[in-house]
């Protein structure tokens, strides 16, 4: 990660417009409004054990007061996977130019079981793939070992990516989630095929307030015909946008790279940030002074360090309640 000055990283805070939704009122002070918020520094490290006196909350330009905040760091997590299984995901790489394997799909089972074993006991997963439709291959559960023995044998693959629909699909899996605290990781070589709308998903998304983290794999880079090669192709903004609308972060390899040691190395890095980022994470929580039950509110998070950034989504769930003497869980991975 670049480097910011401090003037930079000052002034680098993150804008979300939010739609009231019906939530908890309080007569004099207004309704209750709730953000989930993550915060590394300079380095790319995620910040922990910070007070709510390290933080300022704006609405619509005003200061707000923070009359809630926790640390999530020892919250039950509810964690959906979501794995492309579409016949694209079986073509094959030759190994050192000759055992041919299924790269795509070896790789994302091997990067999903990793994120499987950086979670804690407490946490549940919920194992789902797709092609034309959704298939769920295990329902929320805290067995580790279930998951990962589905995932080394998910193997099977074919028919085309209907990727809009199946992850709008997922997000409705994800209410099922027993856990305040849910996130979906999505896997997919990037091209939707389905001729669906995106702006279905995008109403999905909205809806259903859960983080999404994208792993795009491509067979090639340089896009469609008529595509300009020094611009990110159509599918890969999609998955990258997907990911920052909802408070999560994206990565896309190319699948002729996943032998280098490179990709690899980001790849694991990737899911260990994932892993680190939802284990070191806040909740905020104001009352909302925007009248109207559709008003809209411009709010403004920044860490009073100049040293930190600060990423938030909105989050009107059930509010976490701090744990007596919770410690840091989870370290920041190595940069």
């Amino acid at each position: 990660m670049v480097k910011l000055t401090a003037a930079a990283a000052c002034l680098l805070t993150v804008v979300l417009v939010l739609q009231s939704a019906p939530a908890q009122k309080d007569p004099a002070s207004g309704t209750l409004q709730q953000v989930v918020v993550t915060v590394i520094d300079d380095n790319g490290r995620y910040v922990r054990d910070l007070k709510a006196d390290d933080f300022v909350l704006e609405e619509n330009g005003a200061r707000q007061q923070i009359t809630s905040f926790a640390q999530d760091s020892e919250v039950p997590l509810s964690l959906g996977i979501l794995i492309d299984k579409s016949a694209s995901m079986r073509l094959p790489l030759a190994i050192q130019g000759k055992e041919k394997v299924s790269a795509a799909l070896l790789a994302a089972d091997g990067a999903a079981r990793v994120l499987v074993r950086l979670m804690k006991p407490q946490d549940e997963f919920l194992f789902m793939v797709f092609d034309e439709g959704l298939k769920v291959k295990q329902p929320y559960t805290t067995d580790q070992k279930k998951i990962v023995d589905l995932l080394y044998k998910n193997n099977q693959v074919g028919g085309s990516t209907h990727l809009y629909h199946a992850v709008s699909e997922a997000l409705k899996q994800t209410k099922k989630a027993k856990n305040r605290k849910r996130a979906l990781v999505v896997i997919t070589d990037v091209h939707d095929t389905s001729g669906d709308k995106l702006d279905d998903l995008k109403a999905s998304l909205h809806d259903a307030e859960v983080p999404v983290y994208t792993f795009g794999m491509r067979w090639d880079a340089w896009g469609l015909p008529g595509e300009d090669p020094t611009e990110p192709t159509f599918e890969v903004a999609v998955l990258r946008q997907l990911a920052v609308d909802s408070g999560g972060r994206s990565i896309i390899v190319d699948i002729p790279d996943l032998t280098t040691d490179f990709t690899v190395t980001r790849m694991i890095g990737f899911v260990q940030d994932i892993a680190a980022e939802l284990r070191g994470q806040y909740t905020l929580k104001y009352y909302s002074t925007a009248s109207g039950t559709d008003a809209e509110q411009a709010v403004r998070i920044r860490a009073v360090s100049p040293q930190y950034q600060v990423r938030f989504r909105k989050d009107n769930s059930e509010p976490v309640k701090p744990l007596p003497n919770s410690k840091q869980a989870f370290p920041a991975p190595k940069k």
